[in-house]
């Protein structure tokens, strides 16, 4: 299907959220047709897991917490692989979103995406290892800040939140200049907070609301498949002090989890294309590669009044 949507313009902070639902509308039904399938086997790898170690904390309720260092092993394994789940699937949110805007249709596959990504993911590598440096310098003084945001009042909180917002849209953007060849990946960081400061409120702004909207949205999705679940377990099973430890409290444990992590992949994955939209603008009003295209029509339109 041909992309109806101009990606390289200059944009305020109303035209990123309304371009942003305006992309969401085309792209939908698509995004989950491609993504969801590449999804299936890494979540079903979690199910087990999750009810693997839901298994070993009914087992070791009763140990002493040295007799429970298998739990905190397994513990640890699900973050990690929950974590390395996540960056892989935000980068397969990248590379779709650059299909999206180089071939300006929906004509690609889940095929396409991974393959894309497999070209890519020694510049994934080389930047990951940037950016863990680059949060290693920021650490203390965006944690003073967000002590010291911590203490006003109602405000505070957004501050801090549009503060987080506008840390993923520098990050996002210094990595899509990298591989772009507009930046070396060392100083991708530093160029693109300089480029972005100019718009620094409609970014950051622009990307909590979505972001905002996003998490009330899928509070409310995960909200009915819990209650569902739960009144499921409470009529057929009930809630007893042994409900966790037999085979179908751990089972419904276990997709409670799943589903979460689910939504928690979606929400990060949709992030991609407000920020994909946002560095298109920071792009757009830094470089002007449409400049051009724009002297060419403003060529066509004397012709005809001429």
């Amino acid at each position: 299907m041909e992309l109806n949507f101009e990606f390289k313009k200059e944009r305020k902070l109303g035209e990123i959220v309304q371009d942003f639902i305006n992309l969401l509308r085309l792209v939908l039904k698509h995004f989950f047709d491609t993504i969801f399938r590449m999804a299936v086997l890494p979540l079903c790898f979690m199910l087990i897991l999750i009810y693997y170690g839901t298994t070993k904390i009914n087992l070791t309720g009763n140990r002493d917490f040295s007799e429970s260092l298998d739990l905190i092993v397994v513990a640890i394994v699900v973050a990690v692989l929950l974590v390395l789940v996540s960056l892989v699937f935000f980068g397969l949110a990248i590379e779709y979103f650059i299909l999206l805007k180089t071939q300006r249709n929906t004509d690609f596959s889940s095929a396409d995406v991974w393959h894309s990504f497999r070209q890519h993911i020694g510049k994934y590598f080389v930047f990951l290892l940037v950016a863990l440096l680059a949060i290693l310098i920021l650490f203390v003084p965006l944690g003073v800040v967000v002590v010291i945001l911590a203490f006003i009042p109602l405000l505070g909180s957004f501050a801090i939140g549009i503060l987080f917002a506008f840390v993923g849209v520098w990050f996002f953007c210094a990595f899509l200049f990298y591989p772009e060849g507009y930046m070396e990946a060392g100083s991708s960081l530093q160029q693109t907070f300089s480029i972005l400061r100019k718009k620094i409120i409609d970014y950051s702004v622009s990307s909590y609301v979505v972001g905002f909207v996003f998490q009330v949205l899928l509070m409310m999705l995960s909200l009915m498949p819990v209650l569902i679940i739960g009144l499921i377990a409470y009529n057929t099973i009930g809630f007893e002090d042994t409900f966790f430890e037999s085979v179908y409290g751990r089972m419904f444990v276990s997709i409670g989890a799943t589903i979460l992590i689910l939504l928690y992949i979606v929400y990060y994955m949709f992030s991609v294309l407000v920020y994909g939209i946002i560095y298109e603008t920071a792009k757009e009003v830094t470089y002007g590669e449409d400049i051009y295209a724009k002297i060419q029509r403003l060529g066509e339109e004397g012709s005809d009044v001429v």
